[in-house]
């Protein structure tokens, strides 16, 4: 037990060391850019529409929807490729048959592997908060008098991205289990694709608060058990279920995936 605690640190290290510079690190700061450039455009784009509205909440009506964007278009192919690209790291270069010869608890390794994952999709969600603020300046500049002369909330926006991150942690076990599992990239991302396309049916459903690749977007709308739409940054509106089904759900599979990688002689 002494061991496996002192080469936590070492393992961890070692994946850090290997994704330092790769596309996967630099995808994670890129997709946030993506989304709230899209949004400042379609605001600015759409502004007279904005201004019939005034006033309202600018800063919290704006952070909810570059979250329901990223949660809906970015987020499960973010992740799906996310994923597949952390576990080429070792499949592309038989890396596992390294890794295995080590005196090191393969579940120690899967944990690395589930780590790194949910490490790259917090960089992500870390640099669309900093992104959503810096949005929003640049629309108190380019539409004033919309509201974003308030102050900026900062506290919710950080919670905000908190909740959907844990919402996504059933997504991030289920794709890490796929691009951990089977060596070939393109396996990984057809998966996520798929499950992606299908979750555009399933959120019109009575079971999205289940479907794991629907959370996010569930989250970032503080949807209710009825599908009804609210803000999550109101006081006392937090869809539970939903982020109960995505962190324990997440967990949950981590471990069942682990167990289930780790038990191959060979991946």
């Amino acid at each position: 037990m002494n061991a496996m605690i002192c080469d936590i640190p070492r393992v961890l290290r070692a994946e850090r060391l290997k994704m330092k510079g790769t596309l996967a690190f630099w995808l994670a700061l890129i997709a946030p850019a993506v989304i709230v450039s899209f949004q400042i455009m379609s605001a600015y784009m759409n502004r007279d529409l904005y201004y019939s509205r005034v006033p309202f909440d600018a800063w919290s009506g704006y952070a909810i929807q570059v979250m329901i964007l990223w949660g809906l278009l970015m987020m499960p192919l973010f992740v799906t490729l996310e994923t597949a690209l952390v576990a080429q790291l070792d499949h592309a270069s038989s890396g596992w048959r390294h890794l295995y010869a080590l005196p090191v608890s393969r579940g120690l390794l899967y944990a690395a592997k589930q780590l790194s994952g949910m490490a790259l999709i917090g960089l992500s969600l870390g640099a669309l908060t900093g992104l959503t603020v810096l949005g929003g300046l640049a629309m108190r500049l380019l539409m004033p008098g919309l509201g974003f002369e308030a102050a900026i909330p900062i506290s919710e926006i950080v919670e905000f991205s908190a909740l959907v991150f844990l919402g996504s942690w059933l997504m991030l076990s289920i794709q890490t289990w796929v691009a951990q599992r089977w060596p070939s990239f393109i396996v990984a991302c057809a998966v996520g694709i798929a499950m992606t396309v299908i979750s555009v049916i399933v959120i019109e459903s009575d079971y999205a608060g289940f479907y794991p690749y629907t959370l996010p977007v569930l989250v970032a709308n503080g949807f209710s058990e009825t599908i009804r739409p609210l803000n999550i940054l109101e006081e006392g509106v937090r869809p539970l279920k939903e982020l109960l089904v995505g962190s324990l759900g997440g967990l949950l599979a981590a471990a069942i995936a682990a167990w289930d990688v780790t038990r191959r002689d060979v991946l």
